[in-house]
């Protein structure tokens, strides 16, 4: 009679099948967190002009030989994003060792007068540059400028300005978000007020700026005022 093959039972299968797969599984697992072959060694900084890639790296925390998996890419990017000339950033992972930081930095709008030089807001009006020169083209704001709301009502405000009045403003000034106050050429000022209804307000004002006047008050525009 020929002699019968003899198949591993089903019991004995699966427990080569389990440990087969608790193998492959743990050598995976070491590839991914001890093997160099997946750990970053490199970083690459793209987008800066202000800042440093040397000044980036330094701020994401990751070290040159940390494991990939370890790598927490948003917290990386929140701490990046600490940077005050940081305006957007991602991190990504570059398989199997390269970690990617893109930046886009933060566009100056407005210059504040600050001692012997200038500092320099974005639209949001977040302060994140310097110099001791006035940039070009940029809104002046004579106020705070550790307020970011203030320093947005006073761009509010300017932004709302017709082609013919925008070409009249020297600068905005505000000690308060209600005591926004542009300063147009020859000395004549506009007391705005808080930052809402500006388009009406900016309407008001060439109105009024038809009258002869020096000081024109449009903080409440349904009652505006000539002095």
């Amino acid at each position: 009679m020929p002699e019968r093959r003899r198949h591993p039972s089903p019991r004995l299968a699966f427990i080569l099948v389990a440990c087969s797969t608790a193998l492959l599984a743990a050598v995976g697992g070491y590839l991914l967190w001890f093997s160099p072959l997946f750990a970053v060694s490199e970083i690459d900084v793209s987008g800066t002009k202000l800042l440093s890639p040397e000044e980036v790296v330094a701020a994401s925390g990751v070290e040159l030989g940390t494991p990939q998996p370890m790598i927490d890419t948003a917290a990386v990017a929140d701490r990046v994003a600490g940077l005050s000339p940081v305006g957007k950033v991602r991190v990504s992972r570059i398989w199997p060792g390269k970690l990617e930081i893109s930046i886009a930095e933060r566009s100056a709008r407005l210059e504040i007068p600050y001692f012997d030089g200038y500092l320099f807001a974005d639209a949001t009006g977040v302060v994140f540059d310097g110099g001791a020169k006035p940039g070009k083209g940029l809104l002046r704001v004579v106020s705070a400028p550790e307020d970011p709301q203030l320093l947005r009502g006073c761009l509010t405000a300017a932004e709302s300005l017709s082609s013919a009045t925008a070409k009249k403003l020297s600068y905005v000034s505000a000690q308060s978000t209600d005591s926004i106050t542009l300063h147009l050429d020859k000395g004549v000022i506009v007391n705005w007020g808080t930052a809402e209804q500006s388009a009406l307000k900016a309407q008001v004002v060439d109105a009024l700026l038809k009258q002869d006047g020096r000081r024109y008050d449009v903080s409440v525009p349904a009652s505006p005022t000539v002095r």
